[in-house]
């Protein structure tokens, strides 16, 4: 004769024979799985069981103790001690986490509500003695003079020149050379001046010239050529001069600083 195990949910139970689940009232979607096999299955896809099946559906997890309890009295006959407590555990053990799950679903309901009105009570108390609600704090926008005076203490990392590749003729002599002023500051560059020096052979300065690009717009970058020389084997390139009446900048190289604490500060 072919015997059964059933599952509640958490456990399994059985092995069951099928004169004992004559008296199990199964549904169509009772799990079960035949001795000697791990396949669960609900009760109507077995055919030995499809006559036992019940016309109601049980609605889960509310039917888990009433169904537990018609097990227990039905295998009572079997292990009338051991067994039968086991089950009456099983079957408490369900109606807690029943009971828990409804329980933690109804506090979080109600935490928004109590998060408001905890909020209007602090808004209550923030009242001062004549009646008047205390206003929060704004915070105030960064001042004009503020910006400007960080981009200033800062220029050198936000305004760089640079220079192209270039030529180099046989005998010396730079050519097809270009600078270029990058503005990384929120300010436009009025003017400003790359010196570009020329390098002989054996390390000395053959030659200074100074190239004046205008009107470099914020976050941007301009270029300008530079003649060709006849002498020189390599380049080097400088800010000479920078001006910003945005920034209210106005750098020269090698002028004293009259205020440390404010450098190229123009009025």
């Amino acid at each position: 004769m072919s015997t059964y195990y059933l599952h509640d949910g958490r456990n399994e139970v059985g092995p069951l024979t099928i004169d004992i689940l004559k008296k199990q009232k199964l549904t169509r979607n009772t799990p079960v799985r035949q001795k000697d096999t791990n396949s669960w299955m609900p009760a109507e896809k077995i055919g030995e069981l499809k006559e036992l099946v019940a016309t109601r559906k049980i609605k889960r997890p509310k039917d888990i103790v009433p169904v537990m309890m018609e097990r227990i009295t039905d295998l009572h006959y079997r292990k009338p001690k051991a067994l039968y407590g086991g089950l009456l555990g099983i079957a408490l053990m369900a109606g807690i986490s029943i009971y828990s799950i409804n329980k933690a679903t109804a506090q979080k309901e109600e935490q928004p509500s109590v998060v408001a009105e905890t909020q209007q009570s602090i808004a209550t108390t923030q009242k001062t003695a004549a009646g008047i609600t205390a206003k929060p704090e704004i915070e105030k926008p960064i001042e004009k003079e503020d910006a400007t005076k960080a981009a200033r203490l800062k220029w050198n990392k936000l305004i760089s020149a640079s220079n192209s590749n270039y030529g180099i003729g046989f005998l010396g002599g730079i050519k097809d050379l270009s600078v270029t002023i990058t503005n990384r500051s929120d300010y436009p560059i009025d003017e400003a001046i790359v010196k570009v020096t020329y390098i002989k052979a054996n390390g000395g300065i053959w030659k200074t010239k100074y190239i004046t690009i205008n009107g470099v717009p914020a976050h941007d970058s301009k270029e300008q050529s530079v003649p060709d020389v006849g002498r020189g084997k390599k380049v080097k390139v400088s800010l000479y001069k920078v001006v910003s009446k945005k920034m209210k900048l106005s750098y020269t190289d090698g002028q004293k600083i009259k205020n440390a604490e404010d450098p190229y500060f123009k009025e």
